[in-house]
């Protein structure tokens, strides 16, 4: 969403003169109609970062004719879409500044009638309902797989042309599917992207307000661009709330991920050079995303692997270095992919280097300087991650990540600040915002905060809350 400086401007207006515009769209994004002049009431609006629908609205309207029946072929109905617009006028240049809203299905529409009172309440659900069987989404009646090693980005893109959607923003994912992701009959074109999105713990999904679908990773980088600062605060911020969570302060990380089935074992291995050699009685042929464990009694640097009398082939992690082995005997599971020059006359290859049995990793906060280091006055404060989304993780190298970014959540002050605020339109969720809140002790600080939840009604005395919590930087790459 890209931000006019008309926009810009004339939220910090003392004096507003407000508008609205409510379009009827077609399923094409068209727009068939107008329901702007029958709009009663105060419209409000939600914008929450965790909800699977992002975005929501309510608002009531009066009917002046048959048209306005909820039936087939009138203007509400389960064939439309609603696009509504929130104007200030800029007491310039007597323009009205408009912001989008976003795009919205007409859901559950109620209609009150007495003698002093006709309306239609209307709820509003953004289009990610027609991906969650809310509204549609329901896939049909078998079981549908994504192959493992699959790239995620073609994955993700061949879900929403199932779905009829043709306008989108996907980023590429650093790693491919790790395993086969089935999802059974009765299924949604929702749970596979979320099984998708959930292989990185940092990825979100949304429609934006026209409607383009986004999968991208939530701000995370120490350069991210701030959205709104106190040029804008100091205009709109009526008073704030602060509260502080230790429950959730966690300076010990341990994170178990899927522990692997292996039929494929080829016990101790022993040693040359800086080849490990396995003999495994039932593989009479060396194929593609075959799992085989092993035990190491020593780490080797660079290390290959043979297997019965196939050639040594290199052990890579999923980034293509060499994994870094621990001492002692380790009991250690590889996947061997082969290259796509591979045949089966001429076997071209590595083996994926998985780690343990069941992935394992840890990290701690040793950082000195940290009010919540390890070994200073709070000593160590675990906890152990397991089972659900974390059996997405299915190497070392990839609980290790997981470890770090819980590790980056959880070891820090979970500081959120709830503000209320003259209504900035255009405001949006999983944005960065530097504010400056003031104090009677004099002491204000200057912090960044991630929004992560806003209600707005909207009128003459419209109220914005908006609900942040404490940014802090992830610098991993």
């Amino acid at each position: 969403m890209i931000i006019t400086q008309e926009e810009y401007n004339v939220v910090k207006q003392i004096n507003r003169y407000l508008y609205i515009k409510i379009n009827l769209l077609n399923y094409n994004f068209q727009i068939v109609d107008e329901l702007s002049g029958n709009l009663i009431g105060t419209p409000t609006f939600s914008i929450n970062a965790d909800s699977d629908i992002r975005r929501t609205c309510s608002f009531s309207l009066v009917p002046t004719n048959s048209s306005f029946d909820i039936r087939n072929g009138n203007k509400i109905w389960m064939d439309k879409y609603v696009q509504i617009y929130l104007g200030i006028k800029d007491n310039k240049t007597n323009n009205i500044i408009y912001s989008n809203q976003g795009i919205y299905l007409i859901h559950n529409p109620n209609t009150t009638y007495s003698i002093d009172n006709n309306t239609i309440t209307i709820q509003g659900i953004d289009l990610m309902s027609k991906l969650t069987g809310l509204r549609n989404g329901n896939l049909e009646g078998i079981p549908y797989v994504i192959p493992e090693d699959s790239n995620v980005r073609t994955s993700v893109i061949a879900c929403l042309k199932i779905a009829g959607f043709n306008n989108y923003i996907v980023e590429d994912y650093p790693i491919t599917t790790p395993y086969e992701i089935k999802i059974d009959i009765g299924g949604t074109i929702y749970d596979i992207l979320k099984e998708l999105r959930d292989l990185l713990p940092n990825f979100q999904m949304y429609f934006d307000v026209d409607g383009i679908f986004h999968f991208e990773s939530i701000p995370s980088g120490k350069d991210e661009q701030i959205f709104i600062d106190d040029d804008i605060w100091n205009f709109v911020l009526i008073d704030y709330s602060r509260s502080n969570d230790f429950s959730n302060i966690k300076n010990v990380i341990e994170v178990f991920g899927k522990t692997h089935e292996i039929s494929n074992f080829g016990e101790t291995a022993t040693i040359e050079g800086n080849t490990y050699k396995i003999t495994v009685e039932n593989i009479s042929k060396l194929r593609d995303y075959i799992k085989i464990g092993f035990i190491s009694t020593e780490p080797l640097k660079n290390p290959l692997l043979k297997v019965n009398e196939y050639q040594a082939f290199p052990i890579l992690t999923e980034k293509g270095s060499s994994p870094v082995l621990e001492e002692g005997e380790q009991y250690y599971v590889v996947k061997f992919k082969e290259y796509p020059n591979s045949t089966e006359e001429n076997l071209n290859g590595y083996f994926e280097f998985m780690g343990n049995v069941q992935p394992h990793a840890v990290a701690r906060e040793d950082n000195p300087d940290s009010p919540f280091y390890i070994n200073g006055n709070l000593g160590e404060i675990r906890i152990v991650l397991s089972g659900g989304e974390y059996d997405n993780i299915y190497t070392d190298s990839l609980a290790q990540e997981r470890a770090n970014w819980e590790l980056y959540t959880r070891c820090k002050l979970q500081d959120d600040v709830t503000l209320s605020c003259v209504p900035i339109y255009w405001i949006d969720v999983n944005k960065v915002i530097s504010i400056t809140l003031p104090n009677k002790k004099g002491n204000e600080e200057t912090n960044l905060y991630i929004i992560k939840n806003v209600n707005t009604t909207y009128g003459i005395n419209g109220i914005q809350t908006i609900e942040c919590m404490r940014y802090y930087p992830y610098y991993e790459e």
